[in-house]
């Protein structure tokens, strides 16, 4: 009786990696690159990765390791893969389901694992599923897949396999790319990235594809997409021009929307297709003309703010530009006089806040002194607050009751409690909303240790929040973590320990690039904060010193201050 079909990959220990010493088949990690011109809905200049068939008599064992590395070649729907399979196999099998992206610094190894089947065991580094959300896990992890063999016709081949395909590092670098699908917030006035990765093969028709699918789970609840279900990929005409720009020309389904929509629809696409890496430069073309967005519904990308801030002795201080032994200015004048911790500013240099030295009040202020000082929350222990440009102030009780509290810039009448189950028992120790006022990530911890999640905020077209989306956990590399914030629009900096040496670190995690570590810290170093736009990160340490780093080491600034920040 034929075993049930298995659907992917189950983990296997380190004892079972060591037992298959023996009866196996070891498989080369590198696989032949050319280029060619290929077939269908290819992006121009796209690389190839050869896949090669199964040769004449191959032993079972070979079909298995020519079906691994066959992943490489998508063309006509991986139809060199297929050739290893069974027909009925074939038909059952989805190519697209699932990647597994393995390290190639190890040989795979075949081994059988039972009658009529055989097991492959790779060290996996990252998943990435059928939506082009990457999963990267938190190191090599030994991962056992196992198929089921027949002979056809006297050759082997593969009757019973998981979906998805299989791909080391160096081949998925080189056949897939990063880009940001844009999308609305809930008032129209932000594009909201949403981080995919699409085979370069199809370039600027899979983002389009992706585009009129929607958003991820964690952000559809919380964006608007003017990209119609109905644009699709497959029509995608696109031509180059002399100066190697990719010219794509308008879909009617987006040409044919109302003016409104369709401006904040040219607006998503445009956004999305220019953060193809892969294409030099991209140029919308409607009716035979160049499109261009008129700066009224013009919608730029939302990057963290400039300009540093901490607070000194007293208030929240500016630290652009300051001289040896001048004064730092003071920038909220109903704060200039008291001791605060945890300043922030909303990017219009307007909405303030901040918490008492103890974190037991959150105070509300303005910039330019238009509302008096609010004492906004008081008798808990406060996270740090971060502000929207929505005139909300967000922050929580540190031990969480499944609830985070978004306070109005605007009066107490406008106070929200925003729900958000999945933190209740938790304690929470950060949170930061990202500058296009919807996605935030939260740091928590239980008993199982600290968890990094990115989720966003639901609001109604006024920008009221009322819940939370359940998250997507992001994978750390550090360990007992206590600060983490927005860095870039998919990039964030973390503080926390280097499990290895146990040092204290700062590392930018970068949802496209990995992570970069920053030099070593100061002793003492308790806060940071970074800004991709400013080029530069800032830290305090327990002794109220400030430092500055721009990539290559840490100055000290001769200013007092702490709990610095960007606005």
């Amino acid at each position: 009786m034929r075993p049930a079909r298995r659907d992917v990959l189950r983990a296997a220990g380190a004892a079972a990696v060591l037992g298959l010493g023996t009866a196996c088949a070891r498989i080369p990690t590198a696989s032949p690159i050319s280029r060619r011109t290929l077939t269908g809905q290819t992006q121009p200049g796209a690389p190839y990765v050869r896949a090669l068939p199964p040769p004449p008599d191959a032993t079972a064992q070979e079909v298995v390791a020519g079906f691994v590395q066959a992943g490489v070649g998508s063309e006509e729907n991986f139809a060199v893969a297929r050739e290893y399979l069974t027909p009925e196999a074939s038909a059952a099998w989805d190519p697209e389901a699932l990647i597994t992206i393995y390290s190639g610094s190890q040989e795979l190894k075949v081994t059988e694992s039972g009658e009529g089947r055989l097991a492959v065991v790779l060290k996996a580094v990252a998943l990435l599923d059928e939506h082009g959300v990457r999963s990267v896990l938190s190191g090599p992890t030994s991962r056992e897949i196992e198929v089921e063999v027949a002979q056809v016709d006297g050759q082997w081949r593969l009757s019973e396999v998981p979906d998805g395909i299989f791909l080391s590092e160096a081949a998925f670098e080189t056949l897939y790319g990063p880009a940001q699908l844009y999308f609305l917030d809930a008032r129209e006035r932000h594009l909201v990235p949403d981080h995919r990765w699409f085979p370069l093969r199809r370039g600027a028709s899979a983002v389009m594809e992706a585009l009129s699918v929607g958003p991820s789970d964690f952000l559809d609840a919380a964006v608007t997409n003017r990209v119609p279900r109905t644009l699709g990929g497959s029509d995608v005409v696109t031509a180059t021009g002399v100066d190697g720009t990719a010219q794509i020309t308008v879909p009617s389904a987006i040409a044919n929307l109302a003016a409104g929509p369709r401006s904040l629809a040219l607006a998503q696409l445009e956004a999305s297709l220019q953060s193809l890496r892969s294409l030099t430069g991209v140029r919308l073309v409607l009716d035979g003309q160049d499109v261009t967005l008129d700066e009224q519904n013009q919608l730029e990308r939302t990057l963290p703010g400039h300009r540093p801030i901490a607070a000194g002795p007293t208030g929240v201080i500016s630290l652009a530009d300051n001289g040896a032994g001048t004064p730092a200015p003071q920038l909220v004048p109903a704060f200039a006089e008291i001791a605060v911790a945890f300043p922030v500013i909303a990017q219009d240099g307007v909405l303030s806040a901040a918490l008492d030295p103890e974190g037991s009040t959150v105070l509300i202020a303005t910039a330019d002194d238009s509302l008096p000082l609010r004492v906004a929350a008081t008798g808990g222990s406060f996270v740090p607050p971060r502000v929207d440009d929505a005139g909300y102030v967000w922050t929580s009780t540190r031990s969480s009751p499944g609830v985070l509290l978004a306070l109005s810039g605007r009066g107490p009448d406008l106070d929200a409690k925003v729900d958000a189950p999945w933190l209740t028992g938790r304690e929470i120790r950060a949170l930061d909303i990202a500058a296009d006022a919807t996605r935030m990530v939260v740091l928590s911890t239980d008993t199982a240790g600290a968890r990094v999640d990115l989720c966003a905020v639901v609001r109604d077209s006024d920008g009221a929040p009322a819940t939370l989306t359940d998250p997507r956990p992001l994978r750390t590399f550090l360990a007992d973590i206590t600060q983490v914030v927005w860095y870039d629009e998919v990039a964030l900096l973390m503080l926390g320990t280097e499990p290895t040496s146990e040092q204290r670190r700062a590392q930018i995690i970068d949802f496209s690039s990995g992570r970069e570590s920053l030099p070593a810290l100061a002793p003492g170093t308790d806060r940071i904060a970074g800004s991709v736009v400013a080029e530069a990160v800032w830290a305090s340490t327990v002794d109220d010193e400030l430092l500055r780093s721009d990539g290559e080491g840490w100055t000290m600034v001769d200013q007092k201050g702490h709990d610095p920040s960007f606005y």
